[in-house]
């Protein structure tokens, strides 16, 4: 386990079609619209005391390469955040072009699955800056937009990937994305017992109790989507109670 006494709280942006919206559970049939403007949001959340956003290019996830790139781009001259992308990430080209572009972070999913070397080869050229996501749907890895499962486990890959190189993870569970229940903290915390990496969790966190025990479990940060459009969760709050 990672001992942590901070933890980064990180509001997320989905893009598709150039608007800001939330899927439930992943399902693109059931989007809902949360601002037609992506840097509107993104700068509500800097106002509010976010250091970084998540994004994700729901659009790029589907087409294999990101696609709302130039509403990334707008997003990271006005608002002054350090973002985070994921979202159609799997050639080495596309890697080096977002970091020239200003994204801080990248987050790699399908390809820590059908392309090891490209995590590898990235790891070793770009360490902090490459992320991997463990997105997950009954304890199994999802790829392709959370479109196709695999039979690779969750522990399985986060091991394989340290092995890689990996300096971070990024962990989903698919079922509680977008459905403002509660994170799957079994797996969270079976996860963080193991982890030899930081990790990052998502999925579910709706109220500030699961921040409190996010951080308790060791989490170095929490993405929080639908709670804080809905209301659910006030940014501001809870980066004070458990923020950096």
């Amino acid at each position: 386990m990672v001992q942590r006494s901070e933890m980064e709280i990180i509001p997320a942006v989905d893009i598709r079609g150039g608007r800001c919206v939330r899927l439930y559970q992943g399902d693109y049939k059931q989007e809902t619209v949360f601002d037609e403007d992506p840097v509107t949001a993104a700068l509500t959340w800097y106002s509010q005391g976010a250091r970084w956003l998540h994004i994700v290019d729901l659009d790029g996830a589907v087409a294999g390469e990101p696609q709302n790139m130039e509403v990334v781009e707008e997003i990271i001259r006005e608002s002054g955040l350090l973002i985070e992308l994921g979202g159609g990430i799997r050639q080495e080209e596309v890697a080096e072009k977002l970091l020239r572009q200003g994204v801080s972070r990248i987050i790699l999913g399908t390809a820590a699955i059908e392309n090891r070397e490209l995590v590898k080869k990235l790891c070793q050229q770009f360490g902090e800056a490459i992320a991997v996501s463990l997105d997950a749907r009954d304890g199994k890895i999802a790829i392709h937009s959370w479109q196709k499962n695999t039979v690779v486990e969750v522990l399985q890959l986060s091991r394989e990937m340290v092995d890689a190189g990996v300096r971070r993870f990024i962990y989903t569970d698919i079922k509680r994305d977008g459905t403002l229940t509660e994170p799957n903290f079994d797996m969270i915390n079976r996860l963080l017992a193991e982890a030899t990496a930081p990790v990052i969790v998502a999925g579910g966190i709706s109220k500030l109790e699961h921040l409190r025990r996010l951080k308790e479990l060791g989490a170095e940060g929490a993405i929080i989507g639908k709670a804080l459009y809905t209301g659910d969760i006030d940014l501001g709050e809870a980066i004070i109670n458990f923020g950096t």
